[in-house]
C-alpha cells in the first residue's frame, strides 16, 4: 500500500488540496491511502465544506508533526518535511506539494516501488549554479561532490550535480541498515544545512538542497521517473507526444494558461461533490480557481 500526503495552510493551499484529493481520487480511487497534514494552528480555520470534500476523497486529516527541533528561521516549505516523519503504516509514501493535478492514474511501475528514493530531475539550475555552494553543503558532512550528473528537465542540454524537484518525492518507510527512515535523514540533513552550513539563498531551496545530501550521506539510491511524474506547467505549453500525470503549475495563474486540464479538475470535483457542497467550494475558492492567466514565457532566466 502507498500512503499519499500533503500538506494543507491556509486558504490558498486548501483551494490547491481541494482540486489535488479530487483528481488523485477520479483517477485512482481507493487503490492508495491519502493524508492531509494540517499545521495546529490552521485546524480551526479549516472549512466544513473542505472537510466535507476530503471526506468524500477518502482523505484522512492529520495534525502536522512539529519536529524535534525548530528551523533557524520560519520555513513553510518544510512542512512537507515534517509531514514525511510521521507514521502511515504504508510500504511507501509519495509526497505531492498541494499545487498539483493528477491528470491519470498514476500506475507506479516496480522500480518506483523498490529501495530507492524515486524523484524527477529539477527543471532549471534553481540553486548553487557554480557547483562552489554545493560543495561547501557537502564538505559539512565530509563528502565530495557527487561525480555522479543527472540532465534537468527543462534545461536539457545541461549536466548537473543530482538535484530534484521536491514537489514529488516517493520514498520507502522501512528503516535503514543506521537506523533512521528516509523522512528522518531528510530532516535531520536539512536542519543541520539550515544550522550550520552559512551558504546563500537557503530559502526557499533548503528542502530540495537537503535531499540529494541526505541520500548520499545515508548511502540511498535515487531513481529518477519520467517527468510526467512532476510536469511543471509554468512558463510552458504542452508539446506533442507530452502526457502528464501530475501536473505541477505552482500558481492559480499559470494553471489558467491550461484550460483544458483546470476544467477537467473542476468537473471531477463538481462530480465528487455533488451540486451544493461544490456550490459552497465555488464561494470559497472560485476566485482562485478562476485566477487570469499567467502568459509563458520561455525564456525565464534561470537562477543563480
Amino acid at each position: 500500500m502507498v500512503a499519499i500526503f500533503f500538506v494543507i495552510d491556509g486558504l490558498t493551499l486548501e483551494a490547491q488540496a481541494a482540486l489535488l484529493a479530487a483528481t488523485l481520487f477520479h483517477h485512482d480511487g481507493t487503490a492508495h491511502r491519502y493524508i492531509g497534514y494540517v499545521p495546529a494552528a490552521h485546524i480551526p480555520n479549516l472549512s466544513p465544506a473542505f472537510v466535507s470534500l476530503m471526506q468524500r476523497c477518502g482523505v484522512e486529516l492529520r495534525r502536522l508533526p512539529e519536529g524535534s527541533r525548530p528551523w533557524r528561521k520560519p520555513y513553510p516549505h518544510g512542512n512537507k518535511i515534517l509531514a514525511a516523519l510521521d507514521l502511515r503504516g504504508a510500504t511507501h509514501s509519495m509526497f505531492l506539494d498541494s499545487d498539483i493535478l493528477c491528470l491519470a492514474p498514476l500506475a507506479l511501475s516496480p522500480p518506483m516501488l523498490a529501495d530507492a528514493v524515486t524523484v524527477v530531475p529539477e527543471g532549471r539550475r534553481s540553486w548553487g549554479r557554480d557547483l562552489e555552494r554545493w560543495e561547501r553543503v557537502y564538505a559539512r558532512f565530509g563528502l565530495p561532490l557527487p561525480q555522479d550528473r543527472i540532465t534537468l528537465s527543462r534545461a536539457r542540454t545541461i549536466r548537473f550535480v543530482p538535484y530534484f524537484n521536491a514537489g514529488m518525492v516517493l520514498f520507502p518507510e522501512a528503516r535503514l541498515p543506521h537506523g533512521r527512515r528516509f523522512a528522518e535523514a531528510w530532516y535531520d540533513t536539512a536542519l543541520e544545512i539550515d544550522h550550520h552550513v552559512a551558504v546563500a539563498k537557503k530559502r526557499p531551496w533548503l528542502d530540495q538542497i537537503a535531499l540529494p545530501v541526505a541520500l548520499k550521506r545515508y548511502g540511498l539510491n535515487y531513481h529518477l521517473a519520467d517527468e510526467a511524474y512532476n510536469f511543471a506547467a509554468s512558463d510552458r505549453v504542452l508539446k506533442p507526444g507530452e502526457a502528464p500525470i501530475l501536473l505541477h503549475y505552482h500558481r492559480f495563474g499559470h494553471l489558467a494558461t491550461w484550460p483544458d486540464q483546470r476544467q477537467a479538475a473542476l468537473d471531477q470535483t463538481r462530480a465528487i461533490a455533488g451540486p451544493a457542497l461544490f456550490s459552497d467550494l465555488t464561494a470559497l475558492y472560485g476566485h482562485l480557481w478562476s485566477a487570469a492567466p499567467i502568459q509563458p514565457d520561455p525564456a525565464t532566466p534561470e537562477s543563480p
